[in-house]
């Protein structure tokens, strides 16, 4: 182990009381998508603390960037920070376990006093859950100068570093969400029904509609759907209707394919019970995540050093059956989350089990761990211009199938 990274590795053990209190109260004090303040707040006072600035993404109050500059030219590795919670559950995905790892891993450069090549960035992410942020932040350029991106992602009770994943596969599920909003004409259910128009029945034909559609589908499909509107009164004709659907798949072309197919449904649904369709959408498409095993073996090379067990790679079985914004970031670089046991015992995710073992001392045990071979492949990924290189390598012949 070089001495640089040594210094990577103490550094984040003077830090490791800092990082705990953060991973804690953020996770006391539960925010949900583009209203967390709190926990931008305690990163920004940590950050400050610790001599560096901090700013503000304009019209994004909860996204910030901070960035530590070596004394040598080189590429600009980003650690991405999510610190968003769950409705009703709080923090049941444990992103304040990705906030606490990620500003750990970009903290710990500090002890490098700036030597070494390129640039350590922090990017604060807001609205990982269903709000897209991270796409938002694309869209206003905040990655137009990034090279690679890392993150990472508590994950039950496996710590697995994906080093054999097929050159077709995706390492999460893409995602398309539209509601449905069906308009028809009220009237009395008894004394004139004739007179209606029934949007309910427009929506009980969508999801009929997509049941047929299921048998069709490829096996990594997921269609989840709920009717947020059926009407206000069984004897009132349903002048309005809605549904809301959310579809998933391993790959963004065929969420594409089914979300179109899902559409035609809908609009089929509107012409046989005279209905008028609208279709809105209330949250971003997310891509799959494109995995670069380059980085996942350093990552793997560093952590089977360090004091956290490894998992085997499970076989024939890629990545998560979730889906996340970090997908579309790996459509633009080389990326790549480090995924770790939360617990020893399996838990799911987004649940009360979920909830609490984001702040177990188990998963705190773990995630110092994680930060510290985040930042030894981040530093790796900067000096070895081989690595760096066969990162770039993969990313574009895997974008390009």
């Amino acid at each position: 182990m070089s001495d640089a990274i040594n210094k990577l590795y103490l550094k984040t053990e003077d830090l490791k009381n800092d990082l705990l209190d953060l991973s804690r109260v953020i996770h006391s004090n539960p925010e949900i998508k583009w209203k967390e303040y709190k926990a931008v707040q305690n990163i920004k006072s940590l950050l400050i603390e610790n001599g560096l600035e901090f700013t503000p993404v304009e019209n994004y109050p909860t996204a910030f960037v901070s960035s530590i500059k070596g004394k040598r030219e080189g590429p600009v590795i980003a650690f991405l920070a999510e610190y968003d919670a769950l409705p009703s559950i709080g923090h049941a995905c444990g992103h304040n376990l990705i906030a606490m790892t990620n500003v750990g891993a970009f903290l710990s450069f500090l002890a490098l006093n700036k030597d070494f090549e390129g640039e350590i960035r922090l990017i604060g992410t807001p609205a990982e859950e269903g709000g897209g942020g991270k796409i938002s932040l694309l869209n206003e350029g905040l990655f137009d100068d990034v090279d690679i991106s890392i993150s990472s992602h508590g994950s039950s009770n496996l710590t697995v570093l994906w080093q054999d994943v097929p050159m077709e596969e995706g390492m999460s599920l893409a995602t398309s969400k539209a509601i449905y909003k069906f308009h028809g004409k009220a009237s009395h259910a008894a004394i004139n029904p004739d007179e209606g128009v029934n949007a309910l029945n427009s929506v009980i034909m969508l999801f009929n509609g997509i049941d047929s559609l299921r048998q069709h589908l490829k096996d990594d499909a997921r269609v989840h759907g709920i009717i947020t509107d059926g009407g206000k009164a069984p004897n009132i004709v349903p002048e309005f209707a809605e549904a809301d659907i959310l579809m998933r798949s391993k790959k963004s072309e065929y969420v594409d394919y089914i979300r179109k197919q899902i559409d035609n449904i809908a609009s089929g649904a509107a012409l046989m019970t005279g209905a008028e369709l609208e279709i809105t959408e209330s949250e971003p498409g997310y891509k799959h995540v494109i995995p670069n095993t380059t980085i996942g073996k350093l990552g793997k090379f560093y952590l089977k050093n360090l004091d956290i067990n490894l998992n085997e790679q499970p076989k024939n079985k890629y990545g998560s059956g979730a889906s996340t914004d970090f997908g579309n970031i790996s459509h633009e670089m080389p990326s790549y989350a480090f995924h770790f046991a939360v617990s020893k015992d399996p838990v799911p995710g987004h649940s009360i089990e979920m909830e609490k073992a984001s702040v177990s001392n188990f998963a705190h045990k773990n995630g110092i761990e994680i930060i510290k071979g985040m930042s030894a492949t981040a530093y790796t990924l900067l000096k070895d211009k081989e690595k760096y290189n066969e990162s770039m390598v993969e990313f574009t012949n895997r974008k390009n199938l």
